[in-house]
């Protein structure tokens, strides 16, 4: 299963850490892992080349993190973006994905 965890601090996104396998076909042909790695790996370069300097990013075997390190109403809303985009694909495959919401 895919675990997307999103830790919030009074209603701002203070990391996102995507994890797991979808498990929802073989390797190499499992459509869910690959349509929550190409949002991820999308929003990784996007947050690379336009938050450089306010996200810390980290990328490990079968996981990634972004953690906001100075926020702005563009970055809440731009990590809002992968947040919706992935209870979207949670709505419509719920056995292989999840999302985990915690306040910290």
């Amino acid at each position: 299963m895919v675990k997307v965890e999103i830790l919030y601090k009074q209603d701002q996104i203070q990391s996102i850490r995507v994890s797991g396998h979808a498990g929802a076909g073989t390797r190499g042909n499992d459509l869910v892992c690959a349509g929550a790695s190409s949002i991820g790996f999308g929003a990784l370069n996007a947050f690379d080349e336009l938050f450089a300097h306010d996200v810390d990013i980290e990328v490990r075997d079968n996981q990634f993190r972004i953690k906001a390190l100075k926020n702005s109403d563009m970055l809440q809303k731009s990590l809002l973006f992968l947040e919706i985009q992935y209870k979207t694909m949670e709505a419509s495959y719920p056995e292989n994905i999840t999302i985990i919401r915690k306040e910290v």
